[in-house]
């Protein structure tokens, strides 16, 4: 896992709503941490459900949720974004 406060700090990519003076704001939950991990090991969404016992649908929430923290329009541009490629 990586540090979800250390994460984008001050990334100008990340919309001013989502960013304080300080740094980054928007807290990644456990799930979407491990999604994300997952996700970056090149997972598909099918894996990610099985190997966390969740739907796929809920897998898909969870990316949806983490794209729109990184403000990502894709797999590849979430993981740049969360500097985990």
């Amino acid at each position: 896992m990586f540090d979800t406060e250390t994460i984008l700090l001050n990334n100008p990519n990340v919309p001013g709503t989502m960013r304080k003076k300080e740094g980054y704001e928007a807290r990644f939950t456990r799930r979407e941490n491990e999604v994300l991990t997952l996700l970056a090991k090149g997972l598909t969404r099918d894996e990610i459900a099985a190997k966390l016992f969740i739907s796929a649908e809920t897998v898909k929430m969870h990316t949806k949720n983490l794209y729109k923290k990184v403000n990502a329009k894709n797999k590849i541009d979430a993981l740049i974004k969360a500097k985990m490629i």
